[in-house]
Order: structure tokens, then sequence, then C-alpha cells
């Protein structure tokens, strides 16, 4: 479930709007909202701030179980990061992330120094089991938002979302890479009342290190899909995701589908991260 903020943000806007590359004044803050659902059930509620725009990006991310499921397995986990754009890449200053996840506490804190990750803290502490990741592969990685913030700046720019990224959660390194699919149309559903043309993401993300031992050898290396599909649904601000289609542990397939989308604050700085 954790991986879920690697991916996940949401919100609406009932007008379908042509996608094209954004200009550079199409920055404005956003907040977005999504309501999971897996096997018919909502199970997971998400909320989302953006602020993309200017030298600096600013990224928070909230998630929290819902129905039945938060009653038997209750999750609340807050994160955000703080960066600057070098060039079209982020580079990410602080990413935090806390809160309760299936009734055990987490934290996990990362600064980054000249391009490596340096975590402040984690809790729990990183498990005996568990292969530690090499700083030589940890260097040049981000955070799971950074590449959210990758994908939205790249769609902005160019009107297509292919790339790659390492990614560092501070016990796993991964690999993401997303491919563009093409513009599709979303039909009206009653879980979203977003509906309209998008530009579909296809994504793919494995793990590369900090493997747990004694884990299925095919499921230590198995590739993770998703499908996201981006509109733009806030005024001035960038392609958002509408849609997320992922893979889950629990649950097989889930979606995300955007609940409410509305003009957000600025909040990024270029010089700093403190919360």
């Amino acid at each position: 479930m954790k991986r879920l903020s690697a991916l996940l943000l949401a919100v609406l806007m009932a007008v379908p709007l042509a996608l094209a590359p954004a200009g550079a004044e199409e920055q404005a803050p956003a907040h977005l909202a999504f309501a999971v659902y897996a096997a018919g059930f909502n199970v997971l509620n998400i909320d989302s701030d953006l602020d993309l725009g200017g030298p600096g990006y600013r990224i928070d991310l909230s998630y929290r179980t819902a129905g039945l499921f938060g009653t038997l397995f209750r999750s609340e986990i807050n994160s955000f990061v703080q960066g600057f754009w070098a060039d079209s890449r982020p580079e990410p200053l602080r990413f935090a992330s806390w809160g309760v996840l299936r009734g055990n506490t987490r934290r996990t804190t990362i600064d980054y120094q000249a391009h490596q990750p340096v975590i402040r803290a984690l809790e729990p502490a990183q498990e005996a089991d568990r292969d530690p990741v090499p700083p030589a592969m940890q260097h040049d990685t981000i955070d799971t938002l950074s590449a959210m913030a990758l994908l939205v700046r790249q769609v902005a720019s160019t009107g297509r979302c292919d790339g790659r990224v390492a990614t560092f959660d501070g016990r796993r390194a991964s690999e993401i890479t997303a491919r563009t699919g093409g513009e599709e149309e979303l039909r009206a559903d009653y879980h979203s009342s977003f509906h309209g043309r998008a530009l579909r993401c296809d994504i793919e993300g494995r793990q590369i290190g900090g493997f747990q031992h004694d884990t299925d050898e095919a499921e230590l290396h198995k590739i993770h899909y998703s499908t996201a599909w981006l509109a733009r649904v806030v005024p001035g601000a960038p392609a958002l995701p509408v849609r997320v289609v992922f893979e889950t542990r629990f649950f097989g397939h889930a979606t995300a589908y955007l609940t409410e989308a509305r003009p957000g604050h600025a909040t990024a700085s270029a010089t700093g991260a403190a919360r």
C-alpha cells in the first residue's frame, strides 16, 4: 500500500479539454482528491496539493483507508516533498512521510545532498532480513512524489509521458518507466464526475534493490503495471491525473477515481523544504 504515493493524485472537472503541450504559464497550484475502489468497495481516500510552478515545487499527499477495510486495517499516511527544478529534472531537497500503516507507526525523512539521499529518520528501523541498498545505487534517485512531479512536467512540456526514473524510499530502490498510450475518451462513471479526453500513460515499476530475504523469487522481480490518465481539470494548471488503475497486494487491481479538483495555494520554495 505504501507504493500508492508513487502514483496517486486526483480531481474533477466535467468539461472535456483537448490535450496539447502546456505553456510555461500553465503551472497554477491545484488541490486534488481521489476515491480508490477495489472489488466494488471504497477502500482508500486520497488528498493532494501540488505546486509545480516557478523554480521550486512541492507536493503534499495524504491517504487513509476507508469503509470496512479501514476498520480492519487502519492506515493513514501523510507525506510531502519540496525541491527545485534543474532544467526539466526535479531535484528534491526533503521528502518526509509519517503516520500509521495497519496499526503500526511509520516515519521516513530523507534529505538530499549533491544527488545523494541522506536518511534522517526511518521508523521502524531497517529490517535485518532486508538487503541494504548500496549508496551507489541510491545516487541520483528521487522520491516517488518527485517522480509524479516529473511525469506531470513531462506531459505539460511535450504532450507525452515517455521517460524513466529511479526512486528510493529509504528501504527499496525501484525503476519506473512511463510510455505514452495515446489519447482516450473516458466515459462517465458514477464514481467520478470526470469524463472526456485524457492522455493515457502506461507505467511499469520494478524493484531493483533492497530485497527482503525469504521472499518468493518471482515476486521479488515482478513488474508492477499501472495506467494513469491525465487531463486539464484546474484552470491554469497542467494536465493532472484524473484516473489511475494499479495493482495491489490485497485486492488485485484497484482504480483511483477523480472526485474533486480546485485551485490550490502556492507553497513551493526554491531554497528550502522546512516543515
